[in-house]
């Protein structure tokens, strides 16, 4: 995907008149940041949580999919080009569904006509289920249906089954001619079988990759169907680029990008693909593709917590649901970051704010899953990996919000093993300051011998967010060098104790610094307060500000809260997207109590009476402690109920049609 990102868009003659062949990754010369938020993840792994929050993943329909949309997605904000209603069939499929109109009439032609029902999303977004059923195609090709209907229909969603299959196949089958007569076998759609004929049809009369193009544009381009990014062009693209790559990964890729269209999408069809079909080992063939990413990428959605993610933790997450798909029992957590795969990196590489060496998995060179670090003579060398969004990677094409993955208050472990000389190690942190200026927060220095760990319980930073995690090495004898190997990191549970106070509102900076950022919010107004800590405003019913992971388990979550205007305001906890969570809210002056949110579906789970007024403070605090909600203001025990269905995840503010101050953010981990 990042191959093509950068000039997604670009005319095929601009890219064969400024690159000729795009054989490298270009970001620096078309003047854009390598990792960027962008819907072809974002999607892929976001429309995936429709799986891990069903109870029976066999019986999935698409309204399954169409409930997903609404919880993770933000409107104008989140995943998406928000490009208005019958110009971006996503978001026509949104408006549908937020109208109150079902999948798959959603995303049907009979709602949005041909012109908006058969673009490219349905099929940029379905790697993921293709790869939780390694040759099941069949079984590939339903769950693929389901989502795909959400917002697409015809030709759209059977290219997006089609390529599904190959996916699927390709993990039993290496052969390119084999793969496709088999994956044939399971197109429904007699148009797309005709495109299949007639793009290996040319390719057995043209092996030059330009002429073929040539052809394409002539046959299947842009010119010849309606809206501005039609599925037929870009699969009869994918196809031949394929075809004509043969098992070389770098070529095929080079070809489907120096040929324009849909860039980034197609390159991240092709790269799955032929990355199933290859394997791992050739992706690097020929040109280093993983190094500069370091598998890491942003999943943009309401669930802010998921936003900092690797390749790594997606892979477990397919294999999580493919296991469960089958039966198979064999699932466990591990460490977030274990590096297991041949040359992981999880995002680790040679710290940007404190320097360091190039960074490699022990993997490759027989030392062992883990990150090899090294220091010279008398010196240190830090790597670190990200834990928030970085401001840098921002590009105005798609929104780039989230929150951090850790938070003060968090104990961090790390397993460390001497390679070389008697090295010493250290944990630290980076993260902002008021003023968004980097600083660094370090742990204890161990001296490492053998395999030891590394335990830090990362101080009180007055509640700033923190940007990277990382491990410095250190070399104390001037006349030798250390090297160790960082086998694994992790930290669970909620922050023993996470607490933002005062006002936000920075007069030094334009907009939210990283601090308010570190929120997620689908309320239409989130910001900084002159006097109190946040403002929380939301002309609609629902409007959630949200921080925190889901590994965030047991906790209570408290701020002061002044209401304006309101339906209904209070504190929700454990929640996954905007419309799963635990809610403990005010409503009618007199009233307090305990919601649960499940999709549409809300249950009152305890109320009582409680006297408030407009404009005036009430400290409230909201427990989630195994499966006892208690609401408490001023630290006394106001209502409390037994609910098991959410035991995880981020805690904020609910608005319903009005306004809120909040005063403070505390979480308190048990």
């Amino acid at each position: 995907m990042f191959y093509g990102r950068p000039i997604e868009g670009w005319p095929y003659e601009k890219i064969k008149s400024v690159f000729g062949d795009v054989d490298h990754y270009v970001y620096n010369e078309a003047h854009t940041p390598l990792i960027v938020a962008d819907d072809d993840l974002s999607g892929t792994f976001t429309f995936f949580n429709t799986i891990e929050d069903s109870k029976n993943i066999e019986k999935l329909m698409p309204q399954d999919f169409g409930e997903t949309w609404l919880n993770y997605i933000i409107e104008d904000k989140t995943i998406f080009w928000w490009g208005g209603l019958g110009r971006s069939t996503e978001h026509t499929a949104y408006i549908r569904l937020k109208q109150g109109l079902k999948a798959p009439h959603s995303g049907s032609i009979k709602t949005n006509g041909c012109a908006v029902a058969e673009q490219i999303g349905a099929q940029i977004f379905i790697d993921a289920f293709a790869m939780m059923c390694p040759n099941d195609p069949e079984k590939t090709r339903h769950f693929i249906k389901q989502a795909a209907e959400v917002s697409h229909d015809g030709i759209a969603v059977e290219s997006a089954c089609f390529i599904g299959a190959l996916e699927a196949l390709a993990f039993g089958e290496r052969d390119i001619n084999k793969l496709l007569d088999e994956a044939l076998r399971y197109s429904k759609s007699d148009k797309m079988n005709e495109i299949m004929s007639n793009v290996r049809e040319e390719c057995l009369k043209n092996t030059d990759w330009r002429i073929v193009r040539e052809w394409l544009d002539k046959r299947y381009g842009y010119n010849l169907y309606p809206g501005n990014c039609h599925v037929v062009p870009n699969l009869s693209l994918i196809l031949s680029s394929l075809i004509l790559g043969g098992d070389s990964f770098q070529k095929a890729m080079n070809i489907v990008v120096s040929s324009g269209w849909d860039t980034d999408c197609n390159g991240a069809n092709l790269g799955c693909i032929n990355g199933i079909r290859l394997g791992l080992s050739e992706i690097n063939k020929e040109f280093d593709f993983r190094k500069p990413i370091a598998d890491r990428f942003y999943n943009i959605s309401s669930d802010g917590g998921s936003c900092v993610t690797d390749a790594v933790i997606q892979t477990r997450r397919i294999v999580f649901q493919h296991n469960r798909l089958v039966s198979l029992q064999n699932n466990k957590k591990g460490n977030r970051f274990a590096f297991e795969f041949e040359g992981s990196l999880q995002g680790f590489c040679e710290c940007p704010v404190l320097g360091g060496s190039s960074i490699t998995n022990g993997n490759t060179s027989g030392y062992g899953d883990g990150i090899l670090i090294a220091a010279c003579q008398g010196g240190t060398t830090s790597a670190s990996t990200p834990t928030m969004w970085d401001p840098k990677d921002y590009q105005g094409n798609y929104c780039l919000i989230g929150s951090p993955i850790l938070y003060s208050g968090q104990t961090v472990c790390a397993k460390v093993k001497n390679i070389v000389g008697e090295p010493k190690a250290r944990l630290y942190v980076v993260y902002y300051d008021f003023n968004d200026n980097q600083k660094v927060e370090f742990g204890s220095t161990v001296k490492i011998t053998e395999e030891c760990s590394l335990q830090w319980r990362i101080p009180d930073l007055g509640g700033m967010t923190i940007s990277r995690l990382g491990i410095q090495c250190l070399a104390d004898e001037p006349d030798k060098s250390s090297q160790v190997l960082l086998m694994s990191v992790n930290w669970d549970g909620a922050p023993e104790s996470f607490e933002i106070k005062g006002s936000l509102r920075n007069y030094d900076i334009t907009g939210f610094n990283m601090q308010m950022n570190g929120f997620t919010s689908s309320a239409k107004q989130f910001s900084f307060d002159s006097c109190k800590t946040f403002t929380v405003s939301n002309i609609e019913k629902n409007g959630i500000v949200t921080t925190g992971t889901a590994e965030w388990k047991d906790y209570t979550v408290a701020s002061e809260l002044t209401p304006g205007i309101h339906d209904r305001f209070g504190l929700v906890a454990r929640a996954k997207g905007h419309r799963r969570y635990y809610g403990a809210v005010l409503w009618g002056s007199n009233r307090l109590g305990i919601i649960k949110k499940v999709g549409e579906a809300e249950t009152l789970l305890a109320s009582t009476e409680y006297i408030y007024e407009i404009n005036k403070s009430i400290a409230l605090s909201f427990s989630c402690i195994g499966s006892q909600l208690t609401v408490s203001v001023d630290e006394k025990t106001i209502l409390q109920v037994n609910d098991d269905e959410y035991s995880c995840g981020g805690a904020g503010y609910l608005i319903d049609c009005g306004t809120c101050l909040a005063d403070g953010f505390n979480i308190n981990g048990k």
